[in-house]
């Protein structure tokens, strides 16, 4: 039985134990384990306090009893009785206290840690009573007084000698002693009372902050659709009310102002500020401004704007401030600038200019930002010409402004390149007709919802949805209304999802038709036009930051005229409330004939969409369910076109260089340099407060890998467009139609048993499965080989942004160079550079590493391979179809082809060394996670398995690590483990490689034995009955074999993790800062639901990322390793991109992939491995101790009173200090190793 438990109410147990403990005769103090024994006892550990009473309880000594009393009944306080709910237990301890006890009290068995034989007649008969027995207070009293003096009196005639210099234990001390314990207690309920009073507050600051979004954002789109009227109205109806009143702010107001600020209102002007001192709101700058632009458009001149500006320098504002800190729109800057100059009569007034570039000072790239001047010394041989004459710049950018503001593109399927049946035709007039038919239902029903929303909000003045429906035209929502009718037509899409990708399209819209309607647009479409000719003729070399410099340059350049003011987002609630309406519009009024198929011209429409609810892992989600009609008509139409928005395409330019956290990307398109969830605003806050000098080296680096130009491998694409509307291959990786899914269970005549009947499901579900899995497939290549044959004849690039790790992704998700096997082969360089001396060799090598066939063998025995089998890499360069089919035997088969026709033109060239060659070769790290992990530690063995050190041949960590495993199965086997008996001869690399490769990255035992499963099923004569006993087998042995080689990275994990682990449980999500001074956050945070109104259905959004709530200590323990790596890997990768760029070479990465042309192979090596070891020469697990003790070194004032967080805390700074060791490997030996990567 426990000994003690948290003292629930200590001033009900003192005064049940009042003044009648009756210590005199008990000694106390100068025992060591009493001493022990107290401690324990006050700060409540139940585990200390068992252990050193039993101690106490074989020396004998009755002291302990003191504690087993107070022990007893704080146990009978706090244990609830059978059947008692929490608040019957706290009424019940509430009674206590107010009658102290005084009546008849229920207790608990006394457990005395004294052995039995010493325990007295009063403990063995309160231990033999039932607990439903009831004492009074004087029994207890009693048996207490007399089981205590039985035992001193029996302790003190076995001893010698009494205790010497003990002080007695009076009633004054067992009083101090209920003291403290009282102190703490009460400490601990202010503490919780504390905790409880800031949680409500963050939920009062999160309502504030989303009821503030919303109502700025209806501000805004009130005021863009010329409704400043409805604006100002609803601005009184909230003054007017008490709870709405709080949520006003300035920002809310100046979006009011400028409103009338455009209609030269002054008196409106002059209303807004008077309502906002009213309400003791202070005018800032942003206020100033408008007021300032009011005055200009009117033209007043003299005491107004003279007052104005008084007033603003008397807040604390200067007219300077307004250029550099304020956000324009249209001719905003131009009336500013009027009304000081004219109507304040400072003619000679000019705006500043814009600030000078700062200079980066981390020191890991300082070398690269030292000298202004610093620019590549590369050879001549590898300067490339222009890829664009002027004339086709213009022409490029042009487009990419067109794409950009339709904001979608039709994209023609490779599908449709099928001749079609007059079947096929016959449906397409038909799905074309309905269109039609359900367009002109749409667009009514859209208009009478805009009538009745105008209504509720002119009647009452409230915010409501009625200004976001107008944003756009009618005709707009209803095209969006279409396209999402088809791809519902597909599958059944939960609400949440099509109401999300709605919404989100109309915001998107209207940010685009707001740059250009404020002539925003022409501003930056000149700019891009600038910025593309100089890249185009400047497109390699120069020093990193070239390309963000000259944007900033040529935005400073424009001076006064049309800005590109900040984007207010639309808070999700809005957003899915906005795409809610127009589902429900949807739902309503799209019909479909239900006699399409039926052999008579009577049309009877039905509706083609349900609104219907499901369980998805156990939860009761609503969906959007297509009629089985029309997606019969969707799918059998097979319609030839696709429709993309522009963000999800490549550019036919470079990308708008990152110059800040807000610029860059897309020209219009928004887009985010850290890529989140909708709802996660701590990223971009924790980018903000760092200097944006300091992220120079992560924004030029993704400004390089954005640069790159690349152009379709038509070859290639035309032989996987075949293949894929052949039905598809599944040995080449060509997903099948659905057509080719296995058909699902027909029933027969004969009655089935239950058992039958739930094989059946179970088989039918089975299909269902397989079949969405197939479709979903299906699609993705769709969409890859249709936005590939699009761009077949176009040279394009990829935006990039990162997560927030620092890992570097392209923006468009559908096609590029991140993908599978197949999109990797269909994509080559648009810049082409001759092989020169050694690039054919190196487009050998790339060949065979890209078969897998000589994993362990040297460069030369491979270089020795290819030579062996050129007449292979002839038949399948000249032949891929109907030849010998060597290529299709390679682990990635259609970059192997591709490969082979790149050599197969090489060789029969004039000249092998001036070939023009446009193909990337790829150089992959050697497991990489583990690589970091042996760099960090100075791990000499694990240095060695992942070839951190030079080798005559490259050492396979996987192969090492099914050794070690094997071994292990064969000890087992001997001894008579029967799994392991079963396993003989089937522990292979491919068995245990993802597990090794994962585990780095933070998979767990299940997660590893789910990998090893998938593994032991593909073996054909492996038992399938014993896979899941051999998985699990396995993957304890393969982390035990990991534990045994990485012995040193391990140990750092551990470290990690245990951080990790200690951080979160004081409250904080964990964060560090990269070597290339990224800051970095864990968005892992306790799940918040968020419950979305609308007339619809209820929608419960499930937010993982609400920084107010406190960190899943979980996820953030388990994942912290993991992403520390992932954060040094992107780290490495950057660098070697900035010194490339320094270089004068291309160069591009998939993570730990790092790609450029065969020619410059040997210079992207060399930089590579300097930078690997330049990264990890830095002080990197002591730098991270060091900001983690500064960012977690202190406790929160309120927490300073709790012991156990004081525990805590203690522990965490014990941990932090306490920095794994390292060995004795020598970094330098990387620069030397052929195979680090390779």
């Amino acid at each position: 039985m426990t000994l003690i438990l948290r003292l629930t109410s200590v001033r009900s147990f003192r005064s049940t134990l009042g003044s009648s403990v009756g210590l005199g005769s008990v000694w106390f103090g100068g025992c060591p384990t009493c001493n022990k024994l107290r401690t324990a006892a006050r700060y409540q550990n139940t585990v200390d306090f068992r252990t050193y009473a039993n101690v106490a309880a074989k020396k004998k000594d009755p002291r302990v009893e003191l504690y087993t009393v107070l022990s007893s009944r704080a146990q009978q306080l706090s244990k609830p009785e059978k059947g008692e709910g929490v608040r019957q237990r706290q009424k019940k301890q509430e009674i206590l206290k107010k009658r102290k006890v005084s009546s008849h009290v229920r207790l608990e068995p006394v457990t005395s840690p004294l052995h039995p034989a010493q325990q007295t007649h009063a403990q063995r008969s309160l231990s033999s009573k039932s607990t439903v027995n009831m004492y009074t207070t004087d029994e207890v009293e009693q048996m207490q007084t007399s089981q205590r003096d039985n035992s001193v009196s029996k302790w003190q005639a076995t001893q010698k000698k009494p205790f010497r210099n003990t002080p007695r234990v009076t009633e004054s001390l067992v009083e101090e002693e209920l003291d403290v314990l009282e102190e703490e207690e009460e400490a601990r309920e202010k503490i919780a009372r504390r905790q409880e009073e800031m949680e409500k507050m963050k939920n009062i600051e999160r309502r504030q902050n989303e009821e503030q979004a919303y109502i700025l954002s209806f501000m805004e789109a009130c005021v863009s659709i010329g409704e400043v009227d409805r604006a100002t109205r609803t601005l009184h109806y909230l003054k007017n009310q008490k709870k709405k009143r709080k949520h006003l702010n300035a920002d809310i107001y100046n979006v009011v102002l400028k409103g009338w600020a455009k209609q030269a209102n002054m008196d409106k002007i002059r209303h807004l500020f008077f309502m906002m001192t009213k309400d003791a709101l202070q005018p800032n700058l942003q206020s100033y401004a408008a007021a300032l632009e009011c005055m200009g458009r009117a033209g007043l001149t003299g005491g107004v704007p003279i007052r104005c500006v008084k007033q603003m320098y008397k807040e604390g504002f200067n007219l300077e401030d307004i250029f550099r800190d304020c956000t324009f729109e249209a001719d905003e800057q131009e009336y500013i600038l009027k009304a000081i100059q004219d109507g304040c009569g400072m003619a000679d007034f000019a705006p500043p200019l814009p600030p000078l570039p700062q200079r980066c000072t981390t020191d890991l790239v300082s070398s690269i930002y030292a000298d202004e001047n610093n620019s590549h010394d590369s050879d001549e041989s590898l300067q490339v010409q222009p890829l664009f004459t002027e004339d086709e710049v213009l022409q490029r950018c042009n487009a990419q402004l067109e794409m950009e503001t339709q904001h979608w593109l039709k994209v023609e399927s490779v599908e449709g390149q099928r001749q079609s049946s007059q079947e096929v035709l016959k449906l397409r007039e038909l799905l074309q007709t309905h269109k039609t038919m359900w367009e002109a239902g749409l667009l009514e029903a859209f208009r009478t919802l805009k009538k009745q929303m105008d209504r509720q909000s002119k009647v009452k003045g409230q915010v409501n949805i009625y200004p976001f429906l107008c944003v756009l035209d009618d005709q707009e929502y209803v095209e969006m209304m279409v396209q999402a009718i088809c791809l519902v037509a597909v599958t059944g899409d939960p609400l949440l999802i099509i109401a999300r990708e709605l919404g989100m399209k109309i915001q998107q819209k209207y940010r685009i038709k707001q740059k250009l309607q404020s002539g925003g647009v022409e501003k930056i479409g000149q700019i891009y036009q600038d910025y593309c000719s100089f890249m185009v003729n400047n497109n390699q070399g120069g020093k990193p930051g070239q390309a963000r410099e000259l944007w900033s340059q040529l935005e400073g350049g424009q001076g006064v005229g049309p800005g590109v003011g900040d984007e207010c987002a639309w808070p999700i609630n809005l957003i899915i409330n906005l795409g809610s309406l127009l589902v429900d519009a949807m739902v309503r009024e799209v019909k479909i004939d239900n006699n399409l198929f039926r052999k008579t011209s009577e049309q009877k429409l039905i509706p083609a969409l349900y609104h219907m609810y499901t369980y998805r892992n156990i939860k009761q989600v609503g969906i959007i369910k297509p009629h089985p009609m029309l997606v019969q008509l969707v799918e059998g139409a097979q319609d030839t076109s696709l429709v993309f928005d522009s963000s999800l395409l490549p550019m036919l330019m470079p990308p708008v260089p990152w110059s800040s956290v807000k610029k860059g990307g897309f020209l219009l398109s928004p887009t985010k340099l850290m890529r989140s969830n909708d709802a996660t605003l701590q990223h971009e806050l924790l980018l903000e407060k760092v200097g944006t000098s300091e992220l120079y080296p992560i924004l030029d680096s993704l400004n390089q890998l954005g640069a790159c130009a690349w152009k379709i491998n038509q070859p290639i694409l035309d032989l996987v467009i075949r293949v894929f509307n052949n039905k598809g291959s599944k040995e080449l990786d060509i997903p099948q139609p659905v057509s080719e899914a296995p058909t699902f269970p027909k029933l027969g005549t004969e009655i089935l048993t239950n058992g039958d009947k739930q094989a059946m499901r179970k088989q039918m579900a089975q299909v269902r499965k397989l079949r969405s899995e197939m479709h979903s497939l299906r699609m993705d290549m769709l969409y890859k080989l249709s936005i590939a044959n699009r761009f077949r004849h176009e040279i394009f690039y990829f935006p990039h942004n990162m997560d927030f790790r620092g890992r570097v992704y392209p923006c468009p998700p559908h096609f590029n160079h991140l993908g599978s096997d197949v999109a990797r082969s269909i994509l080559v360089f648009a810049e082409g550079r001759p092989l020169g001396e050694k690039g054919l060799e190196w487009l050998k090598i790339h060949l065979v590493n890209l078969t897998g066939f000589k994993k362990k063998n040297s460069q030369m025995e491979r270089l020795e391979y290819a030579n062996e089998m050129m007449e292979e890499i002839f038949d399948s360069a000249d032949n891929p179809m109907t030849g010998h089919k060597w290529w299709m035997t390679a682990d990635e088969p259609w970059q192997a082809l591709a490969c082979c026709m790149e050599i197969a033109n090489a060789v029969r060239s004039p000249d092998p060394q001036a070939y023009v060659s446009h193909f990337p070769v790829h150089q992959d790290g050697s497991c990489n996670g583990l690589q970091h992990y042996a760099a960090l530690g100075r791990d000499i063995t694990g240095a060695h398995q992942v070839n951190l050190m030079p080798a005559e041949s490259p050492q396979d960590v996987y192969s090492g690590v099914a050794r070690q495993v094997e071994k292990l199965r064969a000890k087992d086997a001997e001894e008579g483990v029967k799994v392991a008996q079963v396993l003989d001869g089937f522990i292979k690399r491919k068995v245990v490689k993802q597990t090794v490769m994962t585990v780095v990255y933070g998979v767990t035992r299940y997660g590893g034995r789910l990998q090893i499963q998938r593994q032991l099923k593909d073996i054909p004569d492996f038992p399938q009955d014993h896979v899941w006993e051999a998985s699990g087998y396995l993957v304890k042995k393969v982390f035990m074999s990991l534990r045994e080689i990485f012995t040193l990275a391990r140990e750092i994990q551990d470290w990690l993790t245990e951080s990790a682990r200690l951080i979160s449980h004081v409250g904080s999500a964990v964060q560090w800062v990269t070597p290339l001074g990224l800051p970095v956050v864990q968005p892992y945070h306790k799940v918040k639901n968020k419950l979305v109104r609308n007339e619809m259905q209820n929608i419960i959004l499930n937010v993982s990322t609400d920084t107010s709530e406190r960190p899943d200590i979980i996820k953030q323990k388990n994942a912290f390793p993991p992403n520390f790596i992932h954060s040094l890997d992107s780290t490495h990768m950057m660098l070697t991109s900035l010194h490339c760029q320094q270089a004068g070479i291309q160069y591009v990465s998939v993570h730990d992939c790092f790609w450029t042309h065969a020619c410059t192979v040997d210079t992207m090596n060399r930089i590579c491995r300097e930078q690997f070891v330049s990264l990890h020469s830095q002080p990197i697990l002591e730098d991270l101790s060091k900001y983690l003790l500064k960012e977690y070194g202190s406790l929160p004032p309120e927490l300073q009173t709790s012991p156990t967080a004081v525990s805590k805390h203690d522990k965490l700074m014990e941990v932090l200090v306490d920095v794994p060791p390292k060995g004795e490997f020598d970094l330098r030996r990387v620069l030397d190793s052929t195979y680090f990567f390779s």
